[in-house]
């Protein structure tokens, strides 16, 4: 995929063919490479061609905060854009990006726009403010979630919502959604048990959304 591709695919056309394609920075990480917060001390926003990444933040206090990243998404705007305005907020955590598996990446200095004189400019910094809404939308309600309910009913609602879980072992589950392991499991084995959930190896599927309703009763307050 050329550097040309990857910004059609994200509807910046309008930086084709400008000095910004030479800065974007395409590498191949295999399976179970590690690319250290020295790596990404820019900040610079990632794009998944290809494969499966995932972003390990440490915070401060000692937590992790997972984020599974597949073809196609971005992440990383407005760390990007605001580097030079505040650089410094943003070494609060630190951060590893793990390859689960063979994965091609694209890293966009977007903080270099800014320097850039081009047609389309403006167009291309409101598509950019849109996307870094977009994105912060859906962590903050993700981590929203996360705190208001506990690691049993967050799954409960996750299952409800998709319906489908298919991204691999109950060990990769727990770190995509950020549960406790042993409690993901038990839970599992209740839902099967009561045939609310059918398990085809490491896919799981609803298959009873009335019997889950009723499950539902045991976190009403």
């Amino acid at each position: 995929m050329t550097v040309g591709e990857i910004l059609s695919e994200l509807g910046l056309e309008e930086l084709i063919g400008t000095p910004f394609e030479d800065e974007v920075n395409i590498i191949q990480m295999m399976r179970g490479d590690l690319a250290c917060y020295e790596r990404l001390e820019e900040f610079d926003a990632c794009y998944v061609i290809e494969g499966h990444v995932q972003h390990i933040i440490y915070t401060p206090e000692g937590g992790e905060f997972y984020r599974d990243l597949h073809e196609g998404e971005l992440t990383g705007v407005n760390f990007s854009l605001s580097k030079k305005m505040s650089q410094e907020r943003f070494r609060l955590f630190d951060v590893d990006v793990v390859a689960k598996e063979d994965s091609q990446l694209a890293y966009l200095p977007l903080d270099r726009i800014m320097d850039l004189k081009f047609k389309g400019k403006e167009r291309v910094l409101q598509k950019l403010m849109m996307m870094g809404v977009e994105d912060h939308f859906k962590h903050s309600k993700y981590l929203l979630l996360k705190n208001l309910y506990s690691d049993e009913e967050f799954f409960i609602r996750y299952l409800e919502e998709h319906r489908v879980i298919d991204m691999g072992s109950t060990r990769v589950i727990s770190e995509h959604l950020n549960i406790n392991l042993r409690t993901l499991q038990r839970v599992i084995k209740n839902l099967q048990d009561r045939k609310i959930i059918e398990r085809t190896e490491d896919r799981f599927t609803l298959k009873d959304s009335q019997k889950l309703e009723r499950y539902k009763k045991k976190f009403e307050k």
